[in-house]
């Protein structure tokens, strides 16, 4: 891996004087942190040693368990993109090395592996770890270590509300994404919509959170139902859900327990038809894959361009990539998830090559603060000094007829 030794401050439009001057102080004080963070990284922190011929990432995911197919789409998108780099020389003559362990999304299997791949695998920086107990879990740990913490597949207020001088984020909020279902929802003229949700902390902020912006349109929830995590069992949810009637219901769950949730409640579901609503990582691949004809109609958000209609540029570099990856026996399939992984990986490999050919953890942080609308092809990464956030971009899809994404 790799960092960088250069900054740019932001550039602010201002109004009056006096708000030219405080917006200039704290651009100042931003390029300051970000100095001073580095330095201290620098002087304790920092060093992970890398061989002349590789640059080591580390990433938790969970290869097993509910989202295990999740874990795996995200992954392969990533080695994707690395494998490309690898064939084409490596960053600065060094190949990338994604070492990935399987914390099947159980958060202290998550922040073991992240002090493994800190402290024995000696990575330069955390790559793609996934969901928002396993990511709290294992961020905190990169934190206090002082290892970039680079594209997590999460999006809870927490992650976009502080900074981190560690963290960088490659894609939009979970609240961004629940402003825009149901903004859906209330053009579609649904008033009775429901939540089903893992029983669990991040389940009830989710219920909170679909509560508060359900209000904004004069809207109560319809019914709220729990299932417990990795569980594959959602007949307490179902039976819930199924005497609340609802017109909608919106998927606050994942991978398999999604699958399940969906096969039980269709023939149990006392008002017909039920449009089901999700995020982005209900897994929508996994959906029309074990759902078949039952996943047709299901919107869902997406954080990344569509992946199949090839219209922006890294779209057409990802189709190309599976068909080598194909070539060579590599069973591959498109997905929003794979390609979600895809970009992050792109984004990873740019502030490797701004960092340099002596990669240390302190001047990669820097190195991507440089990366100010930074053009993964079409697709655009907005860093700077003290602002890690990376991208706003949401879209709604609608999986039609043969498991086809509808934008």
């Amino acid at each position: 891996m790799i960092e960088i030794i250069s900054f740019v401050t932001k550039k602010c439009k201002h109004e009056n004087q006096c708000q030219s001057s405080t917006k200039e102080m704290s651009a100042m004080k931003s390029t300051l942190i970000s100095i001073m963070t580095a330095g201290w990284l620098m002087a304790g922190h920092s060093q992970a040693s890398t061989g002349q011929d590789e640059i080591v990432l580390g990433q938790s995911a969970p290869l097993s368990g509910s989202f295990g197919e999740l874990g795996k789409s995200y992954r392969d998108g990533a080695l994707l993109y690395f494998d490309r780099i690898n064939r084409q020389g490596g960053i600065h003559g060094r190949r990338i090395r994604l070492t990935t362990l399987d914390d099947a999304y159980e958060p202290k299997r998550a922040e073991e592996n992240t002090r493994q791949l800190i402290a024995r695998d000696k990575a330069v920086a955390l790559f793609g770890h996934m969901f928002s107990s396993a990511v709290k879990a294992s961020l905190a740990v990169a934190t206090e270590a002082g290892v970039p913490y680079v594209a997590p597949y999460a999006g809870y207020d927490e992650l976009f509300d502080r900074h981190n001088a560690m963290l960088f984020m490659t894609r939009a909020s979970f609240s961004a994404e629940m402003d825009t279902l149901l903004r859906h929802v209330h053009t579609m003229g649904l008033r009775r919509v429901a939540l089903v949700r893992y029983d669990s902390a991040p389940g009830k902020v989710l219920q909170e959170e679909f509560e508060a912006k359900l209000a904004d349109f004069g809207m109560k929830p319809a019914g709220i139902g729990m299932m417990k995590l990795n569980s594959r069992k959602p007949a307490e949810a179902v039976l819930a859900l199924a005497n609340a009637r609802p017109n909608g219901i919106v998927l606050g769950v994942s991978g398999s327990d999604a699958v399940a949730f969906i096969k039980q409640f269709n023939p149990a579901a006392q008002a017909k038809p039920v449009q089901y609503l999700a995020r982005s990582l209900v897994g929508g691949h996994q959906l029309v894959a074990e759902l078949g004809g039952e996943s047709r109609g299901v919107v869902m958000t997406q954080l990344a361009p569509s992946p199949f209609n090839g219209k922006t540029r890294v779209a057409r570099e990802y189709q190309a990539d599976i068909r080598l990856a194909r070539q060579h026996e590599q069973r591959i399939e498109p997905s929003y998830v794979g390609f979600e992984g895809y970009i992050a990986a792109k984004v990873m490999v740019e502030g490797l090559r701004r960092a340099g050919p002596n990669p240390t953890r302190a001047n990669l942080v820097v190195a991507l603060e440089t990366m100010r609308e930074w053009d993964a092809g079409d697709f655009f990464i907005d860093y700077g000094p003290g602002r890690h956030k990376g991208s706003r971009f949401v879209t709604v899809t609608v999986i039609g007829p043969a498991g086809h994404f509808i934008e």
